[in-house]
């Protein structure tokens, strides 16, 4: 018997097949040499990745925004000004979408050691009739005047997939010396409203002694190319992972309430055209899923 775990995020699932505790009599088990911290490093960064890579997935869709805030060359400001200038700005918008009876949903990630100081903010785009989200980012953000320290916004569109783990990569990538700094103002790799929906997790016990090694997808979807990891967890177990996206998603498939994080269930079966993200190209659909990597996703 093994575990299932999905992570139903918006247009995706994320699926894991493992040998939880309990579950592991009979199970044959690799010796793994002790991690460095270079390996410690990058599981942890791994694991940031695909926890962005869900809250992404949940909560935007296409057409949504993935907005950079920049700064005036030499007026760049400190870190701690840039976080009270962020903060003041995102109250505003805040301010603007509810007085139009709307929900501002938004992740921030802030860098400032390898490039001048700037915000990413992946936010939901909104039409009041008179003005959208990026309308109004434009007036709250842009200054004029002698004494303005920032600078344009600058603006893509989440891309048609649905699916964005090219660009969970890039922020965790973007952000990884600014949030390690002591003198850091941010502290974390990245912050979010409260209001987002977090993937729903279900886990299901399989009576089979294992899993197959090339999945197929399930219906109206297809395998991610390159996602497909068959391996071993962290303490030497059988492990596979992969992420299927829906072929035609829509926007039933982006739920707006909470959802509870899990339960347990006995299994006795086996819109508007969008442009690629500063991340990366978009994912190109159908593809087959390729052979598993040889590195340890565990």
């Amino acid at each position: 018997m093994y575990r299932r775990i999905i992570y139903k995020a918006g247009a995706t699932r994320e699926i894991v097949n493992c040998y939880p505790r309990g579950k592991r009599k009979g199970v044959e088990r690799i010796l793994l040499g002790k991690k460095t911290s270079e390996e410690i490093q990058e599981a942890n960064r791994r694991q940031a990745r695909r926890k962005l890579e869900r809250l992404l997935n949940a909560n935007f869709k296409p057409g949504d925004w993935h907005v950079t805030l920049t700064y005036r060359g030499k007026a760049s400001p400190s870190p701690e000004t840039a976080k009270k200038e962020l903060k003041n700005f995102l109250e505003r918008l805040r301010s603007r979408f509810r007085k139009f009876g709307f929900e501002l949903r938004y992740i921030v990630a802030t860098e400032y050691v390898a490039k001048h100081i700037h915000h990413h903010i992946i936010v939901n785009n909104i039409n009041t009739g008179s003005e959208t989200t990026a309308d109004m980012i434009r007036k709250l953000w842009t200054q004029n005047g002698p004494n303005a320290i920032r600078g344009n916004p600058k603006f893509v569109q989440l891309y048609d997939t649905g699916e964005y783990s090219q660009l969970a990569d890039y922020l965790i990538k973007e952000t990884e010396r600014s949030f390690r700094r002591k003198d850091s103002a941010v502290g974390q790799r990245y912050s979010c409203s409260r209001n987002l929906v977090q993937p729903k997790k279900t886990i299901r016990d399989k009576p089979n002694k294992t899993w197959k090694k090339e999945p197929r997808p399930s219906p109206g979807y297809y395998i991610l190319s390159d996602s497909l990891y068959n391996g071993f967890d962290m303490l030497g177990y059988p492990y596979q992972r992969y992420v299927e996206v829906k072929l035609n998603p829509t926007d039933a498939d982006w739920v707006t309430q909470k959802t509870p994080s899990g339960h347990v269930t006995k299994d006795a079966r086996s819109h508007s055209t969008s442009h690629r993200p500063r991340a990366g190209g978009e994912r190109s659909g159908n593809e087959k899923h390729q052979q598993s990597r040889k590195r340890d996703h565990g």
